[in-house]
């Protein structure tokens, strides 16, 4: 099987090692089919060692049978010398004599046998009981008497019988030959006894009685022996007749009971008996250790094939297993994921494939149930993604509606900003206006929350200087925002401007609610051979390394939807940003104490990147080309005497700005193609003549006679400028962008909270009134040049058409309701760059707005923690 992860559930200690609950499926087959393998191989090893244990006693017993010839010829031996103590004739002195050489020879051989013949400590005592009988016999066979000879022999006879049974009481089996020849050697003493008898003077009442006792004690054990052997044996009916032959001697009073040879029978028959009990043992030993071999050989087979059984059973049984759980691991944390992430993603989730187990048992109903969780699990998931795909879709609808009433909202507040007069009120409108453009970009945000895809915003030349200054209008506290010297004019591509846009509002934003409020927020841009690199710096109160650490974790991997969503929905509108585009944006501390985000924008989405730098031009050509430096001030404008044109030039400034960055504040969705919805084109509804005057122009007022300050003609509503020369802008040096843009910040001042209030633009400057001047009290009013423009313009408007036509409404002519001259003679035509002119004034705007709110508006305090920073 495969490796296990074994994990301990939560709450539980360790599994101990003898749970058998807890083994592991593998240890519990083993355990199972490990228990009768051992116990067939104890019990067929017991078996064998029976066998080995017969085999080697029948060998034991081989070895003990070799002492019984010696010693059933040391009794031969001690019978022969008793027959020849007792014939009392010279001749029988001599047989005594060779009778006991032959008696010490077998005594000798006796004792050189039971050293090699393997003996019981029992069956060693009896040989020298045996031994210890017979001492006496050779020592002193001269002087013995019968009646000592007799009973010395008994003892002998009796002492070989038990040796012979110590033998046979040794073997498991105990041979039934080793009885006979016990049989056979008593009747062989009772014939010894009989030629004793009949060579002695004991031949009376007693001696003949004593004579047919042995007579018929060898008659009752050749019956034992006809018995065992069978009458039909040879030897027990020579025996038979012999021993009937003396019977009949006796009776008639004959002594002729046979010499030496009457013992024939026996001896043949001993000799038998011993080679039948050798044979037998012999016999015995090696089919003992047959049977040993061929059941060890039976057992080691059953075994072996015993264990190939289990082997195949439990392979059997834990290869289904073992395909059931990676078959499940696979669907837990490859199949369903991915089917998951595909239905997500829009896709169809594929076929399910089943587990690989086809049997019908157990195991292939337990895989069949997997697949049918993997299957409920696809359909529950294409549920929720169904389900996930409608709430998106409403909040798509929402959103859209939204930014439809929003654009409507922000149409209705250009026409109230166009013929408001009163400045307070008009400040009101310009925060409405703002607010507005929050709630659309709230509105674009629920898009990204809802994974629209991104449309163009349609502003094909949005430069990487103009989203930063993008980014910072659409903040509240745009008047903290310091945007960098270094303007990069890099283009970003159509489809990810707008979202470029949303993300750096979205960190500026972030930046300036979680900083103190007399700080400022510092953009900085770079050039990089691998992209942009934007840095937002904020001077708040940090974050922590580990929150630090999960909010870069979560941009990285990009943000998912959950509960936290809302409440984080700035970090959540910037991961998926991020991740749509391939934007990294990282969250780093600063030496101010605060957080510095850095987004890099790669060359993806930077077409200028992408494409090959163009040839070098000539130094004659870069000397006439105009350097590109940042927008400043233009002339103070001429006093006008009336409170409308101030508020005037401050719209035509907003318009301009909304003219440039409008496409990228909005979402792309409101007015692209297919978005069905309109969109706002800020300064559409301005007229192309101010609103009227607020008194009339020809009232005179004192300091009539000062001399009015030259006119701007940037302000001027006239098709051609006014050749004022504009004013002198600083020259960059002729460096390399990335040597300009080292710095993110642009190496520029930025203005500390406390001069706000003394902070004065020049479009401030040059919107004011003559009357709104400080000095030259008690002079008479002097109408100027601009004034008597107005007047042209105003009797152009008024003037009655000079004819009708069939409807009866006046009839157009064109050009007659055009200002004759100028407010000034024109010396000459000059050429300007008009996107100078718009970023100008999108930066007279920019002044005029905080200067009035930095005299109007407390600074607001933002009620949120830096842990709640997102």
């Amino acid at each position: 099987m495969s490796d296990e992860s074994d994990q301990t559930p939560a709450g539980r200690g360790r599994a101990s090692v003898f749970a058998l609950s807890s083994w592991p499926l593998r240890r519990k087959v083993a355990l199972a089919l490990a228990i009768p393998l051992v116990l067939a191989a104890t019990l067929g090893g017991l078996r064998v060692a029976t066998d080995l244990n017969e085999a080697e006693n029948s060998s034991a017993s081989a070895r003990q049978v070799t002492i019984l010839d010696p010693a059933i010829a040391y009794l031969t031996a001690s019978s022969r010398a008793m027959v020849a103590a007792q014939s009392g004739t010279g001749a029988g002195e001599q047989e005594v004599q060779a009778a006991v050489q032959d008696l010490e020879a077998a005594a000798n051989d006796l004792e050189r046998t039971r050293e090699s013949a393997d003996l019981t400590p029992e069956q060693s005592h009896q040989v020298d009981v045996v031994l210890d009988l017979s001492r006496v016999l050779r020592e002193e066979s001269d002087t013995l008497s019968p009646g000592t000879w007799v009973a010395q022999l008994r003892q002998l006879q009796t002492g070989v019988n038990r040796l012979v049974s110590t033998i046979a009481d040794a073997q498991l089996e105990p041979q039934p030959n080793l009885q006979l020849l016990n049989e056979a050697l008593a009747g062989r003493f009772s014939l010894a006894m009989q030629q004793t008898l009949v060579a002695t003077d004991r031949t009376g009442d007693t001696g003949s009685l004593e004579l047919f006792a042995e007579l018929g004690a060898e008659g009752a054990a050749i019956d034992r022996l006809a018995s065992n052997l069978g009458e039909a044996e040879p030897a027990v009916l020579d025996l038979l007749t012999d021993n009937a032959r003396r019977t009949r001697a006796v009776r008639t009073g004959g002594t002729d009971l046979g010499g030496a040879e009457a013992y024939a029978g026996y001896d043949t028959l001993v000799g038998s008996l011993l080679d039948a009990v050798d044979e037998e043992l012999a016999a015995s030993a090696d089919a003992a250790r047959t049977r040993a071999l061929f059941n060890a050989a039976l057992t080691a087979g059953a075994l072996l094939a015993a264990i190939l059984l289990a082997l195949l059973v439990s392979r059997l049984l834990l290869t289904p297993i073992r395909k059931v759980r990676e078959g499940a691991l696979s669907v837990a944390h490859e199949d369903l994921p991915d089917a998951v992430a595909r239905i997500r993603a829009g896709g169809e989730p594929g076929p399910i494939t089943p587990i690989d187990v086809t049997t019908q048992e157990e195991v292939g109903q337990l895989a069949r149930a997997v697949d049918d969780l993997h299957r409920q699990a696809v359909v529950l998931a294409a549920g929720e993604a169904e389900l996930r795909a409608q709430v998106s879709d409403m909040f798509v609808t929402l959103s859209r509606r939204n930014t439809s009433l929003v654009n409507q909202q922000l149409g209705l507040i250009d026409s109230l900003e166009k013929d408001e007069e009163d400045p307070a009120r008009l400040e009101s409108l310009f925060r409405l206006d703002h607010l507005a453009s929050r709630m659309r970009r709230t509105a674009d945000s629920l898009l990204v929350l809802a994974d629209a895809p991104s449309q163009p915003s349609g502003q094909q030349g949005l430069t990487v200087g103009e989203a930063m200054q993008a980014a910072t209008a659409g903040v509240q506290d745009y008047q903290r925002v310091h945007v960098g010297s270094s303007t990069l004019t890099t283009r970003i591509s159509d489809e990810a401007a707008s979202d470029v846009v949303h993300l750096l509002t979205e960190l500026v934003d972030n930046a300036l609610a979680y900083s103190p409020p007399s700080s400022t927020v510092a953009i900085g841009s770079s050039l990089r051979a691998d992209g942009v690199v934007l840095d937002i710096i904020d001077g708040g109160l940090g974050i922590p390394d580990d929150a630090l650490a999960a909010l870069n974790q979560r941009l990285r991997a990009g943000a998912t939807i959950s509960a936290d969503s809302t409440r984080r929905m700035g970090l959540f509108v910037v991961a998926r940003l991020a991740q749509r585009h391939g934007i990294v944006v990282e969250l780093n501390r600063n030496g101010q104490g605060g957080t510095t985000a850095t987004v890099h924008l790669p060359t993806a989405i930077l077409p200028d990147l992408r494409e090959p730098a163009p040839a070098p031009a000539s130094p004659a050509a870069e000397q006439d080309e105009a350097p590109v430096a940042a927008p400043t001030a233009p002339a103070p404008l001429a006093p006008v005497g009336r409170a409308d044109d101030e508020a005037a030039a401050d719209q035509a400034a907003r318009s301009r700005l909304d003219a440039i960055l409008g496409g990228a504040l909005g979402s792309g969705l409101s007015g692209g193609p297919g978005g069905g919805l309109p969109t706002r084109r800020p300064g559409a509804s301005l007229a192309d003549s101010p609103a009227a005057p607020l008194m009339p122009i020809g009232t005179p007022r004192p300091g009539a006679d000062q001399q009015p300050a030259a006119p701007a003609a940037a302000v001027a509503p006239v098709a051609k400028e006014e050749p004022v020369p504009p004013a002198p802008e600083p020259v960059q040096p002729d460096v390399p962008a990335l040597a300009r843009n080292a710095d993110p910040l642009g190496g520029d001042y930025v203005p500390s909270p406390a001069d706000a209030d003394d902070f004065d633009t020049p479009i401030f400057r040059a919107m004011r009134s003559a009357w709104l001047s400080s000095g030259g009290e008690g002079q008479p009013w002097r109408t100027s040049e601009v004034e008597e423009g107005w007047q042209l313009a105003e009797r152009a408007v008024d003037a009655p058409p000079a004819e009708l036509a069939e409807s009866g409404l006046p009839q157009r002519r064109p050009g007659a309701a055009l200002v004759p001259g100028g407010v000034t003679k024109q010396t000459g035509s000059i050429a300007r760059d008009p996107e100078a002119i718009r970023a100008r004034l999108a930066a007279h705007a920019a002044g005029v707005s905080r200067g009035r709110r930095a005299a109007t508006t407390p600074p607001t305090d933002h009620p949120h923690t830096e842990a709640d920073r997102a």
